[in-house]
């Protein structure tokens, strides 16, 4: 994973529109091979539509390799397995379940200790030349095409030499004991005459996108300008890739030589100045806490964004990140809470417009004195630690780190976030933020419901945090 010395090029995919049209443009273009991994993939509409590019992808020669998590294939292998049926295509599942109905959640109960452990990495891979890596999945809610729910996402387009470091990552994961192809996992029965359904199925699908504003937003994105004009303005730096073995799944032990943890703390280890930290999902836990006091200690000013109780997906997480906000910021950490109706990008979707204005944190990066920056899939909570598989580019460039600090600070600006403070006299969590009625403080979890508030209560009283 050396590639020390050689430049690679960056691009930044902060705007969901554009991170859809990026792997939309990988697909089209590929002329030799797709490889393909991802936590999740949805078949709804975004899923569909990359469905058909992969497809068409597939019918004029170019191999096509999917490796997907199992944790969320329930219901779904029939349609991966009539996928692989084309000759062009091969699917595999990591870690799968053992039964593929219903039960799989009995499995999951029982068998935790296993089942519970997955593969958490993101990447989209074009002839080995081009790949897609960072925080985001496949599907609707990851690309400004849902109504209820849309995450601020984060991914690095790349070109270089660090693809061929991405590329091994894959036939890592491609080769590894426990990804199985979909055709010994599913009893669904499949014919290829249905391989011909669904390819019509999806270019019906597709055309019928062009009359969609959606689909203006796609043909007007900045992205899409770019690549019309050739002119994607990657930065070229060096870098190095760094990701999670797939035996971590079997291993407890922290080894170096299989979690990626270990591997990219000397970073954050030699920081003099500053530290960035953007993550959804934020359970430091009793070590991490102590790491940021003993850093903070030293003089160094660190930055926190993550979700509110209101923006959050996962209450759950909430549960177990809030009982470590006072220790935080009674070292002088600022901490943030993204705000439900946050706004802090530019994308012109009509869904982000007219629909829910329910925002969600799902990026993953942080920055070191204004110098390296590391953007990938994993959050800072025991289970990217411990349970799943992770990946992540750390790339040396004051020029990329300006960008994604500039990404950090309409984030965390008050009008899409939360600034925590701790009362003085009182050792209360005040949330300071900007309203169309000017600055305003609240004394209680902002924006959230009296039920959720009350689950999360209940919730932090379990012992589930290494879950989490």
């Amino acid at each position: 994973m050396d590639t020390s010395n050689k430049k690679s090029g960056f691009y930044l995919l902060s705007d969901n529109t554009d991170a859809f049209v990026a792997r939309f443009a990988l697909a089209t273009i590929a002329e030799k091979t797709l490889d393909i991994q991802y936590y999740i993939i949805h078949s709804d509409a975004s899923g569909r539509y990359l469905a058909y590019a992969i497809l068409s992808a597939a019918d004029r020669g170019v191999r096509v390799r999917i490796l997907v998590d199992d944790i969320n294939m329930s219901g779904h292998d029939g349609n991966f397995k009539m996928f692989s049926q084309h000759e062009n295509i091969e699917i595999r599942i990591f870690n799968p379940l053992s039964n593929r109905d219903w039960f799989r959640n009995i499995e999951l109960l029982i068998n935790l200790n296993r089942a519970g452990r997955r593969m958490h990495n993101k990447t989209f891979i074009a002839d080995n030349a081009s790949a897609i890596i960072g925080g985001r999945n496949i599907g609707d809610e990851y690309f400004d095409d849902r109504n209820n729910l849309n995450f601020l996402d984060l991914d690095l387009l790349t070109v270089g030499p660090i693809v061929d470091d991405v590329s091994n990552s894959f036939d890592d994961y491609w080769h590894s004991q426990w990804a199985t192809p979909i055709e010994q996992l599913s009893k669904t029965r499949v014919m290829r005459k249905q391989l011909m359904t669904l390819r019509s199925n999806l270019k019906d699908r597709w055309h019928r996108l062009k009359n969609t504003d959606y689909f203006q937003s796609l043909k007007n994105a900045s992205f899409t300008q770019k690549i019309i004009n050739r002119r994607i303005d990657f930065i070229w730096a060096e870098a190095d890739l760094f990701y999670d073995r797939p035996e971590k799944i079997s291993s407890d032990d922290p080894d170096k030589t299989v979690h990626i943890g270990p591997q990219i703390m000397p970073y954050f280890e030699h920081a003099e100045k500053e530290l960035l930290i953007a993550t959804p999902y934020f359970v430091p836990g009793k070590k991490g806490t102590r790491w940021l006091k003993e850093k903070r200690d030293q003089g160094i000013e660190i930055s926190i964004l993550t979700n509110s109780l209101a923006a959050t997906d996962v209450s759950a997480v909430h549960a177990g990140y809030r009982k470590y906000r006072k220790q935080l910021l009674a070292t002088g950490i600022d901490l943030y809470e993204l705000k439900a109706t946050a706004r802090p990008g530019q994308s012109k979707t009509r869904k982000l417009i007219e629909g829910s204005r329910h925002a969600s944190l799902h990026a993953k990066y942080m920055v070191v004195d204004r110098q390296y920056v590391l953007i990938g899939s994993a959050n800072i909570d025991p289970r990217s630690q411990l349970l799943n598989t992770e990946i992540g580019i750390m790339v040396n460039s004051p020029q990329l780190a300006k960008q994604t600090i500039e990404l950090f600070a309409r984030s965390s600006s008050l009008e899409n976030s939360y600034h925590l403070r701790l009362d003085d006299s009182s050792n209360r969590l005040n949330w300071l933020t900007e309203e169309s009625s000017g600055s305003t403080l609240y004394t209680t979890e902002p924006g959230a419901g009296l039920l959720r508030k009350l689950a999360v209560e209940m919730m932090s009283l379990l012992p589930i945090e290494s879950l989490l």
